[in-house]
């Protein structure tokens, strides 16, 4: 009997990437043949994104593509799973009825059994699970936590994934050392709040004993934090990140918005005080960090006066990356009912002013570091562009930019000594010393 042939697909967040490549993982021990050509597979998976509009859109826009496969291979099953299917389940078995198998979180056992025909016994203790890493073989996601218990009054994650949930240490250090022994050299901790880390679990500055205990793995080179929240940014934190080797100087925190008027509306409980106090704080205490934020534009409510305030909070913290995206309103949250809707030309429109500010500041803090000489994680070649690529410390996989190698003769995975002698808009480029 021929093994089943397994097609996988990711839309959305690195923690969607680690579920998928859990999913994987648990196929293939159920005897399934995993795939990277959709053409080739017996059953096409899609795990999709349902955070926003556009993100809901593209999941529905690749899983009807993949429906297409099934017109002409009759055989082929089409499995969907995540947080779209979660949160709308009978709407989209209803508007694409080509779906064989329909899952949302937290499923894994069941997608063994339906999609992988594997027994009960070949389903490893989730908190155990391996993974087979879809990233670069030298650097991985590792999931510290699911669900969030924040009220963000725009987010619809704790409707989907319910409230936050801590591993225990001992699988997340146990985990990390099963991804260096196979020759991760970065981890990259992801969690919808990272700060919060070991709270529901009585697990006191869980988040800065996870960082120590992970500092000792032999083969780690860099460990990186994602998602901390600004209130949770505490003095003690900041004297890890500042000593342990290990952990790069890389804050990702999402501030959302500087005017207190929106913060206020979007519930979070930090104020446009508190995070230039921060930033003054990570810059003081740390001077080589690089700060990472998200924010919303065209939230309810939000004026020019106060989106001229975020443009002048960027132009004096000048941070090193950020990410910004318009305000989607989602049923279900307390946001999708407030007051104040402002134009999508209008959000669309300050988004861009926002971009352009953004840029100039990006390409300004990047041609300081020319002339330094930086450690760089070597990820391999571009496929894309055909060049020899890799990052700094401060510089995330997937969201930030990179190191051009030019002139570098280096195998992949390798962290070598680069001087930096040119800079563009996000990118840096350098050569061998």
């Amino acid at each position: 009997m021929s093994r089943k042939t397994v097609y996988m697909e990711t839309l959305g967040c690195p923690k969607n990437r680690v579920d998928s490549e859990r999913t994987i993982f648990a196929l293939s021990r159920a005897g399934a043949e995993l795939v990277t050509d959709e053409t080739c597979a017996d059953i096409l998976i899609v795990n999709t994104c349902g955070f926003v509009s556009d993100a809901k859109e593209e999941s529905i826009d690749r899983i009807l593509s993949l429906a297409k496969e099934k017109e002409t291979r009759k055989n082929v099953k089409l499995a969907v799973m995540g947080c779209l299917s979660e949160r709308h389940r009978d709407e989209i078995k209803k508007l694409i009825p080509e779906i064989d198998f329909l899952y949302g979180v937290d499923e894994l056992e069941t997608i063994v059994k339906e999609v992988g025909g594997g027994a009960a016994e070949t389903y490893p203790d989730p908190d155990k699970l391996s993974r087979i890493i879809t990233t670069s073989p030298y650097w991985a996601y590792l999931k510290i936590s699911e669900g969030c218990s924040n009220t963000c009054s725009f987010c619809s994650i704790p409707a989907i994934r319910g409230p936050y949930k801590s591993r225990a240490i001992k699988d997340v250090v146990a985990e990390a050392v099963q991804l260096a022994t196979q020759g991760v050299k970065e981890i990259i901790l992801v969690a919808q709040d990272s700060s919060l880390y070991g709270a529901d679990i009585r697990e006191s500055d869980g988040l800065l004993r996870l960082l120590k205990k992970l500092g000792k793995i032999a083969g780690l080179a860099w460990i990186r934090v994602m998602y901390l929240y600004p209130a949770l940014v505490t003095d003690r934190l900041l004297d890890v990140f500042a000593v342990e080797e290990k952990v790069v100087p890389y804050f990702d925190i999402p501030f959302q918005h500087i005017s207190n008027v929106v913060l206020k509306s979007m519930k979070r409980p930090e104020t446009g005080s508190l995070i230039r106090g921060l930033v003054r704080r990570i810059r003081s205490q740390i001077p080589d960090a690089a700060i990472r934020s998200s924010f919303i534009l065209g939230f309810p409510g939000e004026t020019e006066e106060h989106f001229e305030e975020l443009l002048e909070f960027l132009e004096d913290a000048k941070l090193d990356h950020v990410g910004a995206f318009t305000y989607s309103p989602e049923e279900g949250t307390s946001a999708f009912l407030l007051p104040g809707r402002v134009d999508d030309d209008v959000a669309e429109d300050r988004l861009e002013r926002l971009m352009d500010a953004q840029r100039k500041i990006s390409e300004e803090n990047l041609k300081e570091k020319i002339g330094l000489t930086l450690d760089v994680l070597v990820d391999g070649v571009d496929p894309d562009e055909n060049l020899l690529t890799g990052r700094i410390k401060t510089q995330a996989p997937e969201v930030d930019g990179v190191v051009i190698l030019d002139a570098v003769e280096v195998d992949s995975g390798s962290i070598v000594p680069v001087r930096i002698t040119g800079a563009t808009d996000y990118d840096l480029i350098g050569e061998a010393p």
